[in-house]
């Protein structure tokens, strides 16, 4: 049989959210560190590897179908082993190795530490399939990892699991249902080695940033973390995404406004606004709660950027309470916003409810509510006109179909953009030098699209003009 130390080459696919792309990251550094060949997701390899989604049908079926691709190449030839990762293998491993005989190994979420371990085995021979045990792992600083995302952005995982237990959700089934931290000082090493290294920005992911430290002892929480952080040297932003909206304590919001890396951005997934839904949905907060909790946010941060998503469609959901929700879309005027169909998932509560809503209704409510989004993501965006906005510089990223390259230096975000979910800044070719790519710079916004923002460089980070 072959053994790694003759440069077994390795190509890996993630897919899904953020937190699998961090473990794809980890997978890739450990088998590196292991002497396996890391080759791209288009090129030959002796192993394919599929770090999968399972949280809703649509993410169930890409899973599906990119190990079917692979299953394809294992059948030609093109690849010898195939193993299939994450959180599909975690929710379904008494139907899968039955389902897919191609796959060669399956391992869990909680997994990815002991892959280098897994192939050493399957190389050696070994029949066994099953490498699925309960998440319990958590990340470490110190542990090697491949960045696949540019040079000056990151994402930063603080913790694992959720044990909140919303009635549509499977996170708890394929993440674990109790939130497991890593240490404040693990976080901080990792930050300031990354700091050092050139990035930028770390964006700070979790099931859900506020449960973090509950399992580490009273004096341990995301405003601990977040205070320690401050000490941080170094021009580098610090962003928030997800923060479920229980246990939102007005210290926080004012660390948030005052913290010298943070972000004027926050991601906190409301779900609904009717409460016969928010109780249904088992989400713990009424609509009371949800618009004090706003009031607060933007009484303190007027300037904040609000990212939400909200689910239609859910069962029972009625025509009266889908106007409810898009009127307080209308009302709130948020900065960011995603709508999904419900998903019908088995193994969780919802799943009884009988009065399930058909597919197209589902689907014509999203759009209603998209469509009045984006409408007041342009006129927000309309308001920016005028001003001046400190911009990480991404560099030439074109949307030929929208704007001319030749035109255009390339895109960058400003502080209310996260990467990959959020708009972009477009910025025009003007008479300075053209920036590098994890530059700073003073950008002056002369147009508004839907989503984007377009303006013209007046000032960089090496300028005494730039002002932060």
């Amino acid at each position: 049989m072959q053994k790694a130390s003759q440069k077994t080459s390795v190509k890996l696919i993630s897919l899904g959210c953020a937190k699998n792309l961090v473990d794809s990251e980890v997978m890739l550094g450990g088998l590196a560190r292991n002497q396996f060949e890391i080759r791209k997701s288009e090129e030959n390899a002796d192993i394919g590897i599929v770090n999968t989604c399972g949280f809703i049908d649509a993410s169930k079926e890409e899973s599906i179908n990119t190990i079917l691709e692979l299953a394809k190449e294992k059948k030609t030839g093109k690849l010898k082993y195939l193993v299939v990762a994450g959180c599909l293998s975690q929710r379904y491993i008494e139907k899968l190795p039955k389902l897919l005989p191609e796959v060669d190994a399956f391992l869990g979420s909680g997994d990815f530490q002991n892959l280098p371990h897994v192939l050493e085995e399957k190389l050696k021979g070994k029949r066994q399939k099953n490498f699925v045990h309960a998440p319990n792992e958590t990340l470490r600083y110190d542990l090697p990892r491949l960045h696949s995302t540019p040079f000056y952005t990151r994402y930063l995982k603080i913790s694992e699991g959720c044990s909140h237990r919303c009635s549509f959700c499977t996170i708890p089934i394929m993440r674990g249902g109790t939130v497991r931290s890593r240490p404040i000082d693990d976080i901080f090493h990792e930050i300031s080695r990354g700091v050092q290294e050139g990035v930028k920005e770390f964006n700070f992911i979790a099931q859900d940033l506020n449960e973090y430290g509950r399992d580490l002892g009273q004096r341990t929480s995301l405003y601990a973390l977040l205070d320690k952080l401050s000490s941080i040297n170094g021009e580098v932003w610090m962003r928030l995404l997800y923060m479920y909206p229980l246990q939102f304590p007005d210290k926080l919001i004012a660390l948030i406004k005052n913290h010298p890396h943070v972000c004027k951005y926050v991601d906190i997934p409301l779900q609904h606004i009717d409460d016969r839904i928010l109780k249904s949905m088992n989400r713990g907060s009424s609509s009371h709660y949800i618009y004090r909790l706003l009031e607060n946010l933007r009484k303190a941060m007027p300037a904040m950027a609000l990212r939400t998503t909200f689910i239609v469609g859910y069962p029972g959901e009625t025509e009266k309470e889908f106007e409810k929700l898009l009127s307080f879309v209308k009302e709130m005027r948020f900065d960011r916003l995603g709508a999904f169909t419900y998903s019908h998932e088995e193994d969780t509560p919802s799943f009884s409810i009988k009065k399930q809503i058909p597919q197209k209704i589902k689907e014509e409510r999203r759009d209603i509510l998209m469509k009045a989004q984006q409408q007041i993501s342009l006129e927000n965006n309309r308001k920016k006109i005028g001003s001046s906005l400190k911009v990480l510089f991404e560099g030439d990223e074109y949307q030929a179909d929208v704007f001319d390259p030749q035109n255009y230096f390339g895109v960058g975000r400003h502080e209310g953009q996260a990467p990959e979910i959020d708009g972009q800044v477009f910025i025009k070719k003007t008479n300075v030098l053209s920036p590098k790519v994890g530059d700073w710079l003073h950008v002056k916004i002369n147009e508004a699209k839907d989503y984007d923002l377009v303006g013209e460089i007046i000032g960089s980070s090496s300028e005494k003009s730039f002002m932060v």
